[in-house]
């Protein structure tokens, strides 16, 4: 019996667009340093960010050598923090959250909550189901956007990926929210929109699956693995 749902976050609750290829990001970012003390022309600070983004990969790769490289992931607080002391500027995390978020603010282009997302998550927890949510994301953006969407009350625990350093599809992270909760495999089922890191990665840990296509679902590679089926919308959990 299922007594469990946990769900992935964007692309299967939230709709988002972002782009942070933009110029405009780039030299208002860079505007925003600069007032702090961190001078950086703006194509000089999107190199700077890409290469701390690598560098944080590989220390969390070192850290982490029974985990892909391909599955970890850095802490974007970290990435920005390394920014302001390439500069040789000491900032608290306040500024280096608020920096964090700026970047992100200039590069949304859409945030929404899909239609049902939020009643389906009402109604679950009113029939005493476990709600939890599970993301490859970062918590520097995603806590205050769940805040902003009305989502973060409805959950009973939140695993996001840049807490753990690592991601979906890798078994790691699931055995890290059952082990954080106290969750058994068998009672818990997987809701997302990829195939591969919702799914399979479900599967790994012997967890049921329900894949939801969404308009930010991956193209499917291979069929979903045992144990995990195709809905059409989050109501059909009901």
């Amino acid at each position: 019996m299922i007594e469990t749902y946990i769900f992935d976050l964007y692309g299967t609750l939230v709709d988002i667009h972002t782009d942070e290829s933009m110029p405009v990001l780039w030299r208002r970012m860079a505007f925003l340093l600069s007032l702090q003390g961190a001078s950086y022309a703006p194509e000089e600070l999107k190199r700077a960010y890409h290469l701390a983004v690598e560098e944080q990969i590989e220390a969390r790769a070192s850290q982490l050598p029974d985990i892909l490289k391909d599955h970890v992931e850095p802490d974007i607080l970290l990435v920005f923090e390394s920014l302001y002391t390439q500069k040789g500027v000491a900032v608290s995390g306040d500024t280096v959250q608020d920096a964090a978020l700026f970047f992100r603010t200039l590069s949304l282009r859409r945030l929404t909550v899909y239609p049902d997302a939020v009643s389906v998550l009402r109604s679950l927890r009113a029939r005493g189901r476990g709600v939890y949510l599970l993301s490859n994301a970062q918590v520097a953006f995603t806590v205050p956007e769940l805040r902003k969407l009305g989502l973060l009350s409805l959950f009973d625990g939140i695993v996001i990926s840049s807490d753990v350093g690592i991601k979906k599809p890798d078994r790691a992270i699931f055995e890290h929210i059952l082990s954080q909760y106290g969750l058994r495999p068998e009672t818990c089922m997987m809701i997302g929109n990829d195939a591969e890191a919702d799914m399979q990665g479900a599967a790994s840990v012997g967890m049921a699956g329900r894949y939801i296509h969404t308009n930010q679902s991956p193209d499917r590679q291979q069929p979903l693995p045992k144990g995990c089926l195709e809905i059409r919308n989050l109501k059909e959990l009901l």
